[in-house]
């Protein structure tokens, strides 16, 4: 029956995958330039062009209190700081590889699954912190929500690059 099986899917025509558009959001992490890296990897190999994104959540960035304060008004500084972050990622990106960056606002999970939307992603590629199962239920977690709502597939990848240095001002 085994070998049955085996034969039979062994005896199908061989499919093509096309990924053209690879979608890497990033907040910065480890995790997430881990995320690029492997990003990279797969866009040499495919062709594919990568799109940078970072997400402003205004709601968990600024305090209550600084919003009813600002009356409405949000930093543009954290917009400004996205911009930074991603200018300095495309640095990673190799030449012959095409990327772009993409700043948003709102919520980091419901952003980057309507991002992947609108750019006709063919994979979404992000890092996971690894919050744990009891962390993840009372929290939440952006990669669980992305893989579970994304167009597309999803890779999500453990780990830093090698020599990372954690800033424990920034818990990254």
């Amino acid at each position: 029956m085994k070998e049955n099986l085996i034969q039979e899917i062994q005896s199908r025509p061989r499919a093509s995958v096309k990924c053209e558009r690879i979608l890497v959001p990033s907040d910065g992490s480890g995790e997430a330039v881990e995320a690029l890296n492997r990003a990279i990897d797969l866009a040499a190999v495919t062709g594919a062009h990568l799109t940078l994104l970072a997400v402003v959540d205004y709601n968990a960035e600024v305090a209550a209190f600084e919003q009813v304060s600002l009356s409405g008004y949000v930093p543009a500084e954290l917009k400004i700081e996205a911009y930074r972050l991603l200018a300095e990622l495309m640095h990673l990106v190799p030449p012959g590889i095409g990327a772009d960056i993409r700043v948003e606002s709102g919520d980091a999970g419901e952003t980057i699954v309507d991002v992947a939307k609108d750019e006709n992603s063919d994979l979404v590629v992000m890092g996971t912190h690894g919050l744990g199962t009891v962390q993840s239920l009372i929290l939440g977690s952006v990669s669980k929500y992305v893989a579970e709502q994304a167009p597309c597939p999803v890779l999500l990848t453990k780990g830093v690059p090698d020599g990372w240095e954690f800033d424990p001002e920034t818990d990254e």
